[in-house]
């Protein structure tokens, strides 16, 4: 029994985590509700993350090496991640970052609607905007030509693929650079060998809390992309930042529509 719910699975959320006393909490609030574990994955964070981590008596904690902080080997941090949470032999499995928290809608979903035949599950995204209470719908082409769509229910819109069931036969691995980076093809946080079916769901979304982070408010957020990408040869360093400039929604001269919530997106 978990927040008060008996769950037929054992599902374990597997977190990467750095710098995130600013939301952790309400994270793993949330997923007390219905995880037996969630595994932290920590990338030396200097806030309190591990303290609040710690408090909660379901969390596994695990700190990842030091490593040179402008290069982020996403594949094997995903894999490091994913060992610690095959420990705990679970049922189903969630891959979230930390700043992404499933609807309340996931409890009915596993347990009366999940498709046992489904091997991955891909989730719609939706991205807070502004405050905690509101999304935006826009799409538009910025003046550096980069199309942008914030609506998260349209057909092209972002999605993840955040969770897994899980097989101990299977051998599970990811290929570096292919790792939470979005939806399309391997790049998606669960690994990347996961045998099909796979399906998107429409029962629960996952409530994304990045875009109104103190890192992302800031821009030093953006500047953290702009160093991946230009460590991965996408670009000068210049050009990637002003590339995540443009695609980070604060331009005043571009549209700006805002819909609140629903009050049943978020756990009490």
């Amino acid at each position: 029994r978990y927040g008060g719910f008996i769950m037929k699975y054992k599902i374990v959320a597997g977190l990467r985590a750095k710098n995130e006393e600013w939301i952790i909490d309400k994270t793993l609030s949330s997923l007390k509700n219905f995880c037996d574990t969630v595994v932290v994955y920590d990338d030396n964070s200097t806030d309190k993350t591990e303290e609040i981590c710690k408090s909660y008596d379901f969390v596994d904690w695990h700190e990842g090496p030091e490593r040179d902080p402008h290069v982020w080997d996403a594949g094997q941090q995903a894999t490091d991640l994913f060992k610690f949470v095959e420990r705990h032999d679970p049922n189903y499995i969630f891959m979230l970052d930390a700043d992404e928290i499933p609807t309340p809608s996931i409890i009915n979903f596993f347990d009366s609607n999940i498709d046992t035949d489904v091997n991955l599950w891909k989730t719609r995204m939706v991205n807070l905007f502004k405050d905690e209470n509101h999304y935006r719908t826009d799409k538009y082409r910025t003046s550096s030509g980069v199309n942008i769509n914030w609506d998260p229910f349209c057909d092209n819109a972002w999605f993840k693929h955040t969770l897994m069931k899980y097989d101990r036969n299977h051998d599970y691995t990811y290929e570096p650079l292919k790792v939470g980076l979005g939806s399309f093809g391997p790049f998606h946080p669960a690994p990347n060998n996961i045998p099909s079916p796979y399906k998107l769901t429409e029962d629960f979304y996952i409530i994304h809390y990045g875009k109104i982070s103190p890192a992302f408010l800031s821009g030093e957020k953006q500047k953290f992309y702009a160093r991946n990408d230009y460590m991965t040869g996408k670009g000068s360093y210049e050009q990637c930042l002003k590339h995540h400039m443009a695609c980070s929604g604060f331009n005043p001269n571009e549209p700006l529509t805002l819909i609140e919530c629903k009050k049943d997106w978020f756990w009490n």
